[in-house]
């Protein structure tokens, strides 16, 4: 479970020290399914209901419980095939208007990703809330009251050209990762503030880790699937890197524009030599690359 910024930490109910003090909190919650939860998790009949690798997060700022929500095999709409689910979701009130939940969305997006899902599915009365998230309505479910429900779908690959980016490792250096959407599953495990340009540095966060990597990250990624280095020209002079092999375009650190279209071409092909006499970003390459090789190393 990855570790949050500052104070800010996300647990695994079942795998912390204390889940009695946390179910407690659960319990006082001002959400009725926030009670819910504490019912079932209390009587134990939370896999029962929601699967075998359910799992209960907690996005906790010392001893204050933010946010929570759960990953899940199944949720309150009977008879489907659509899994996983995202459920559960509640921010605490003096926490709301943060996008504190932001957090936890994409801690559950990365694990579906690690699970082999390109999609994750959530059931809601709401319209608005997750579509800020980047979901998408897709269909009306009868609800295990016999309730609509709103099924909302969202892709836990959110960077450009993931559809297609399956193009395989050159380099045999670090096994596991035979694609460039396994490379963008470990390095949202390993972007973080030091890998990130500096003068970005003060609004990186866990929630969007990919601000300020592009160009360590494209050069990293040649280093594996080959290919070249492009840029899109930004309006301060710079340029926003990604890569091109063969006939597939991906950007594996595109998410950082949110819903910004950028203008995407062939036109300013980017130099490892060039950028990397700064040694700033060198060192910041680095770092990557060596994070890189230590979580191959350690998921053999």
């Amino acid at each position: 479970m990855r570790k949050g910024t500052g104070r800010m930490v996300i647990i695994d109910y079942e795998k912390t020290e204390n889940p009695g003090y946390w179910l407690d909190l659960l319990n006082r919650c001002d959400w009725s399914a926030g009670r819910f939860l504490h019912r079932i998790l209390e009587e134990n009949r939370f896999h029962e209901l929601y699967g075998e690798k359910a799992r209960v997060l907690m996005l906790t700022d010392g001893a204050d419980l933010v946010s929570f929500c759960t990953y899940a095999e199944k949720d309150d709409i009977p008879d489907t095939a659509l899994t996983p689910w995202l459920g559960f979701v509640y921010t605490a009130p003096k926490y709301r208007g943060r996008r504190m939940m932001g957090r936890l969305i994409a801690e559950v997006k990365a694990l579906a990703r690690e699970d082999g899902y390109d999609t994750l599915w959530i059931s809601t009365h709401d319209s608005g809330i997750y579509e800020t998230y980047g979901a998408a309505f897709d269909r009306v479910l009868k609800d295990n009251g016999g309730q609509d429900s709103r099924i909302y779908r969202l892709n836990t690959y959110g960077f450009r050209g993931w559809e297609k980016a399956d193009v395989p490792a050159r380099n045999p250096d670090y096994p596991g990762i035979g694609t460039p959407r396994d490379l963008y599953n470990a390095l949202w495990r390993l972007w973080k503030r030091e890998t990130c340009a500096p003068r970005m540095r003060q609004d990186w966060s866990e929630e969007n880790p990919t601000l300020g990597q592009c160009s360590v990250t494209a050069f990293l990624a040649q280093d594996l699937f080959g290919g070249r280095v492009y840029g899109v020209p930004l309006e301060d002079g710079s340029f926003h890197c990604f890569n091109v092999v063969g006939e597939t375009w991906f950007d594996l650190t595109s998410e950082q524009f949110g819903g910004r279209e950028l203008q995407y071409g062939l036109d300013w092909e980017q130099s490892r030599e060039e950028h990397f006499r700064k040694a700033e970003k060198r060192e910041r390459y680095e770092m990557l690359k060596a994070a890189l090789a230590e979580y191959v190393r350690a998921a053999e």
